[in-house]
């Protein structure tokens, strides 16, 4: 593994909140004075529990992990970690089923066997929640203190989870077909209420879901009304949890694919006027806070779009930290942002690998899928 680090930086402004991420050319600055909004609450980022010792880079070895035949379409990983708790679909003697291991101990038990084809798992403490297949088509299983309760309500199926300590959320489908109308459901992880957060006409989904928030993609702006990866357009809308306001963060184009961090902080995927969109394997990275105007978002990447190949290989944030796969012309390589601590984007290269496929940034290491065959993924786990 190589190291490497990038060039200046560009920062996100304001009269009490600012951050730095970027690479390469001249500094970019998206207004404002001030220059340590975001670092205020760096300490916040593994605020939401302490890690394990034993649950160090070391503990994940090498294990291998079940890829359909293709990367996930809309680039969700078949695995998820938080503290010492790995949820993946295993491969192997138990190929397709999802598994939970605790990598303090080495304890490994089934969550759901294969032939519902478990997928998209996510974990925050002791919230876990996954698709899989059912009679109706997808469905959302949660499981809390080791109970499982399958989604169901006014809608006809259900996808895309994600999980916070608390609670929650997914996209729910009122219809069959993929274009078919959709809201963002919250099920509250202590009393067990399900709820619609984000609806209105049109599609809304992608979701991502923190103690204070629920960001989303809303697709309602398109003529269309759904997502489509040869033109639609869309904006990135948040609601705060406590009180239900709702802020549309309207731009020109398409972004998609909120990230929620700490205090605020958030990043999220921009194609602009792009049409069509090249199938997420081009996009321009961008962060920001949630109550900060969208004009001071910055390019977390100053130098260009960040590219994949393949294509659907998304980012991810835990906390302030902002991990992403780029392709450029000297190859693969691992990129971190610490969001709101002054310095430069690092990369990391790997010997060995043909593709890296799905970050997953923790606070102490970074899980990442790492393909060393063309039928051969492993799990490799990069300490922070």
């Amino acid at each position: 593994m190589e190291a490497a680090s990038g060039g200046p930086v560009a920062s996100i402004g304001g009269a009490a909140a600012a951050g730095r991420a970027g690479q390469g050319g001249a500094a970019s600055n998206a207004g404002g004075s001030a220059t340590a909004g975001l670092a205020e609450n760096a300490g916040a980022a593994g605020a939401a529990g302490a890690n394990n010792d034993a649950c160090d880079a070391a503990s994940i070895g090498e294990l291998e992990v079940y890829l359909r035949s293709t990367w996930d379409p809309l680039g969700y990983p078949p695995y998820a970690f938080d503290e010492c708790t790995l949820v993946y679909v295993a491969a192997g003697s138990d190929q397709g089923a999802l598994h939970i291991r605790n990598l303090a101990t080495g304890e490994d038990k089934v969550l759901e066997t294969a032939a519902t084809k478990p997928r998209r798992p996510t974990v925050s403490g002791n919230v876990i929640a996954w698709e899989a297949d059912g009679s109706a088509g997808s469905e959302v299983r949660v499981r809390i203190d080791g109970k499982v309760e399958t989604m169901s309500g006014a809608f006809t199926r259900a996808e895309e989870p994600r999980a916070t300590r608390d609670a929650i959320v997914f996209t729910a489908f009122l219809g069959a077909g993929a274009n078919d109308d959709s809201d963002v459901y919250l099920f509250d992880a202590q009393t067990h209420t399900l709820s619609p957060i984000a609806a209105g006409p049109g599609q809304q989904r992608f979701a991502d879901v923190s103690p204070t928030h629920v960001a989303f993609t809303d697709f309602s702006e398109d003529p269309q009304g759904y997502f489509n990866e040869s033109g639609s357009i869309s904006d990135i809308a948040s609601i705060e949890r406590a009180s239900g306001a709702r802020m549309n963060r309207s731009a020109p184009g398409k972004q998609a694919f909120p990230l929620l961090g700490t205090d605020g902080v958030f990043a999220y995927l921009e194609w602009a006027a792009v049409h069509p969109e090249p199938k997420l394997g081009q996009f321009w990275l961008k962060a920001g806070r949630l109550d900060r105007p969208v004009s001071e978002d910055f390019n977390v990447k100053t130098t260009g779009q960040v590219s994949t190949n393949p294509a659907y290989v998304r980012p991810s944030l835990r906390g302030l930290n902002l991990d992403f796969i780029d392709q450029g012309a000297d190859g693969v390589a691992l990129f971190r942002a610490a969001l709101g601590t002054p310095g430069p984007l690092a990369s990391l290269k790997f010997q060995g690998s043909l593709q890296l496929f799905g970050p997953v940034a923790g606070d102490r290491f970074t899980l990442l899928a790492n393909q060393r065959s063309s039928q051969s993924f492993a799990l490799l786990a990069v300490p922070r």
